[in-house]
């Protein structure tokens, strides 16, 4: 449906809620179906000069939970995103490792990947949803965002130092073999950016990648390049994400 004319507060709730639903597993159809409803109700509350509150009551954050709370569980639609979150999260790594020397995992690496994969979605769903159901300021968004992507950094990290510590078998692959690695995570990337209608499986490698490949020509010292090629990248791809989201509200108020 079209976008109803809604004061800036029952738009941010809106758009909170949509957030907040999607990262509780709901699924896409009926958040629809509850968001096109409730924009319904806000606007013939506001015709009447009545607030937000009026509808959704004094606490946004019961209100989304009560919602929630109503509706089921994702499972089949979560069970297809996730192993699709892991793999491209993993298409990206490998290439990035076959660029700077090739395809070389310990077992450990293979099993500890998806797992902190999904211990990344979970804590990335669990920070959406806070910020979505409770009006914090740009600051304490920025801090819960700032955690989460530390939270990032430190189990990789942790995940790169862990075979020093555990011996476990090493999968190795020669020339042809990180050929058709690298041909089957870039296929899929591309598969991903055309099945979801947006570049980000492809932008985010990019930045992942490029950055540290350039800057590996300047003849800095490891720490030095190591720094700015990670601030290139988080620059990167925090300007993209604002302007993908800048387009899409965009596009939402003109549809």
């Amino acid at each position: 449906m079209n976008q109803l004319p809604l004061s800036k507060n029952s738009q941010k709730f809106i758009e909170n809620l949509r957030v907040y639903l999607f990262s509780c597993g709901k699924k896409t159809n009926e958040i629809d179906e509850i968001t096109d409803e409730l924009e319904v109700h806000l606007y013939e509350a506001e015709k009447e000069d009545k607030s937000v509150d009026h509808i959704i009551g004094s606490s946004p954050k019961e209100y989304m939970e009560q919602i929630s709370g109503e509706m089921s569980f994702d499972i089949r639609g979560w069970a297809k995103y996730v192993p699709i979150i892991i793999l491209g999260a993993f298409s990206g790594i490998v290439l990035k490792d076959i660029v700077f020397g090739g395809f070389q995992y310990s077992l450990v690496e293979l099993i500890g990947y998806p797992l902190v994969c999904i211990i990344l979605i979970l804590a990335y769903m669990g920070t959406f949803r806070q910020i979505a159901s409770t009006n914090y300021s740009k600051t304490k968004e920025f801090l819960f965002f700032g955690l989460a992507s530390f939270l990032s950094m430190a189990l990789f990290l942790g995940l790169m130092f862990l075979p020093n510590y555990i011996e476990s078998p090493i999968i190795l692959l020669g020339y042809y073999g990180n050929l058709i690695v690298a041909s089957m995570a870039i296929s899929f990337l591309i598969g991903i950016s055309i099945w979801s209608k947006t570049i980000v499986s492809i932008v985010l490698p990019i930045f992942y990648i490029v950055p540290e490949y350039l800057v590996g020509f300047s003849g800095l010292s490891e720490s030095h390049q190591l720094l700015i090629s990670s601030l290139v990248m988080f620059a990167g791809i925090g300007v993209y994400l604002f302007i993908s989201s800048k387009s899409t509200k965009e596009n939402t108020s003109t549809s």
